[in-house]
């Protein structure tokens, strides 16, 4: 039944006309418009995508649909309340944003065809674009401005909890800047947006410019840190940086020219007893004793 349905929703393109027929079966809706029919075959096609890739061909319309998907509930969802669970979460709503961005980020995976350098980690769309008879579903998704709205959903979400904790510890009873910001509503959310924006990145030379210019660099550098409920946040930022900079001299450049202007304390480092200073004639920080 599974393979069946991913067959009718992506290679018979029929996914948007079955979406829009589920709203009107009883499937316990959340009040933002999706239901537990939504995130069963969300969850369904996903599965099929991770577990099958050799089989599959995606169509830029599956691509964009599930994109559209994305965009009405992260624009519907509550982000004040921090999630707990990874997906399922059994509440819709956050079911069926995780999972589109699980679909993304496997579907944004297709290597580049221009390029020969190694693919991307969990790449899961092996079949080169042109045994498909298409183009890469990728690239009408970065026209469509996934890579813009995936970087502000980034940013709209408080640090990773490292960079909270040493933040709070500096700031002691002051209220933190970052106590408005939104939460992750899943555990894993912060790292499925990284892991879509560094398949994204991966031999894309346009993609890397666009990043910069929408002063990206930065957000991505700070998401290479441990984060708890985002398993596997460090590895996928490293990722994205590596390619961010890969063969991008302006890049690179923008990188290498950042100073640090105040050292943030870690627990970890606290724990050893020391502190992070900056060193006044080169600029570079430095670790020293507590005492």
């Amino acid at each position: 039944m599974e393979w069946l349905l991913f067959k009718i929703c992506v290679e018979e393109e029929k996914f948007e006309a079955l979406f829009a027929a589920l709203d009107s079966t009883d499937g316990g809706e959340s009040g933002n418009g999706f239901n537990a029919n939504h995130a069963f075959l969300m969850g369904t096609l996903s599965k099929c995508l991770t577990e099958r890739p050799e089989e599959v061909s995606v169509s830029n319309s599956f691509a964009l649909h599930v994109f559209n998907i994305q965009k009405h509930a992260a624009e519907t969802l509550d982000f004040t309340c921090r999630g707990s669970s990874e997906l399922p979460t059994g509440l819709p709503g956050i079911d069926v944003i995780g999972y589109s961005l699980v679909l993304l980020k496997d579907i944004c995976a297709w290597e580049p065809s221009s390029s020969e350098t190694e693919a991307p980690v969990d790449s899961l769309l092996q079949a080169e674009p042109s045994s498909l008879g298409t183009e890469p579903p990728v690239d009408s998704l970065l026209q469509a401005g996934l890579v813009k709205r995936l970087l502000k959903y980034l940013g709209e979400l408080e640090p990773p909890s490292t960079i909270r904790k040493a933040m709070a510890k500096e700031q002691g009873d002051q209220q933190p800047a970052f106590a408005t910001a939104k939460v992750c509503p899943y555990n894993g959310y912060r790292r499925d947006l990284v892991a879509v924006i560094a398949n994204c990145l991966h031999g894309r030379k346009q993609v890397q410019d666009e990043v910069r210019q929408l002063n990206g660099i930065m957000l991505l550098l700070q998401q290479c840190v441990i984060d708890e409920g985002n398993a596997y946040l460090r590895e996928w930022g490293l990722l994205a940086v590596k390619y961010l900079l890969e063969e991008n001299e302006e890049n690179q450049k923008e990188v290498s020219e950042l100073q640090m202007q105040e050292p943030i304390l870690t627990p970890e480092v606290a724990e050893l007893g020391l502190r992070v200073e900056i060193d006044k004639k080169t600029g570079h920080p430095k670790l020293v004793n507590s005492s």
